[in-house]
C-alpha cells in the first residue's frame, strides 16, 4: 500500500464509505449491538444504515467529509478511514455558497428518497425500534452546544478500516478538525464511543463535559459511553 493521504470524499464513494463505517462500528455497543442486533445474520444490510444517512448528509453545506486513502498494488485507491466533521453555530450557516445553492434542494430530496428506499428495502440487520435512536436523542443533549460552545467543529463520526488501524490514520483525521477549530479560534467537540475516551484525549481534546445520554426521557439513557469531549483554542476569535 502507498502512503495514506487525506482529501474530500466524493459522492460516488459513499457505498465504500458506508462499508468502512459498518465494519469499524461492528462491535460498538450502540451502532453494533443496540441498533444492529441481527448484523451477523445479515452483514450486508448493516451498510444500508450508514449509506442512507450519508446520501442525505453529504449535501449539507456545513459538513466536511474527509477520507484517508491509499493505493493498492494495482494503483486503485482504497479508503482506509473516514471522518465527518460539521461546523456548528453561525459559522456553519455562513458556509452556504449562495441562496440558490443546489445543496439546499438536494438534501431534502435525498431525505425523501432514502425514506422511500428504507421502506422498500428495510434493513434486516437492524431493530426498527432503535434504528433512529441517535436522531431521537439529539434534542436531549444538543443544548450543550450553546453559549461559549455554540461555535464548534464537531466530529460527527470517525471510522478506520480494521486492517488499517494502528497506523495513525484516525489521529490524522481528528487533527484536521482540531486545526480548523484552532484557526478559527473556536472549540472542537466529539461524542466519544465506548472505550475511546483515552484516544480522544491523546489526540488533544482537553475537557470532558456532558454526555449524549443525559436529559430526562433521553432514549439513550442507560447506554454506556457517549462522553462529550472538547478542545479549546489557544487563540481567541
Amino acid at each position: 500500500m502507498s502512503e495514506v493521504v487525506l482529501r474530500d470524499a466524493r459522492y460516488s464513494e459513499l457505498p465504500e464509505i458506508a462499508h468502512v463505517m459498518a465494519k469499524a462500528f461492528w462491535e460498538d455497543n450502540l451502532f453494533g449491538e443496540l441498533i444492529h442486533p441481527h448484523r451477523n445474520e445479515y452483514p450486508d444490510d448493516v451498510d444500508l444504515f450508514w449509506l442512507r444517512q450519508a446520501r442525505v448528509n453529504f449535501w449539507d453545506y456545513r459538513w466536511r467529509w474527509l477520507v484517508a486513502v491509499s493505493k493498492d498494488e494495482s494503483g486503485q485507491e482504497v479508503i482506509a478511514g473516514i471522518a465527518q466533521w460539521a461546523r456548528l453555530g453561525d459559522g456553519g450557516q455562513k458556509l452556504e455558497c449562495a441562496y440558490l445553492d443546489p445543496r439546499n434542494l438536494l438534501k431534502p430530496l435525498s431525505s425523501v428518497a432514502m425514506k422511500v428506499h428504507a421502506w422498500a428495502w428495510p434493513s434486516r440487520a437492524s431493530d426498527p425500534k432503535t434504528e433512529d435512536i441517535v436522531d431521537r436523542a439529539y434534542p436531549f443533549f444538543d443544548k450543550i452546544w450553546s453559549s461559549k460552545r455554540a461555535e464548534s467543529w464537531y466530529l460527527e463520526a470517525l471510522a478506520v478500516r480494521p486492517d488499517f488501524q494502528g497506523k495513525d490514520i484516525g489521529r490524522r483525521l481528528v487533527l484536521w478538525g482540531l486545526d480548523q477549530a484552532e484557526a478559527e479560534g473556536i472549540c472542537a467537540s466529539v461524542v466519544s464511543a465506548l472505550g475511546k475516551d483515552e484516544f480522544y484525549t491523546k489526540c488533544g481534546f482537553d475537557e470532558q463535559y456532558g454526555n449524549a445520554t443525559q436529559g430526562d426521557g433521553n432514549p439513550l439513557a442507560g447506554v454506556e459511553g457517549a462522553n462529550m469531549f472538547w478542545k479549546w483554542p489557544k487563540t481567541s476569535s
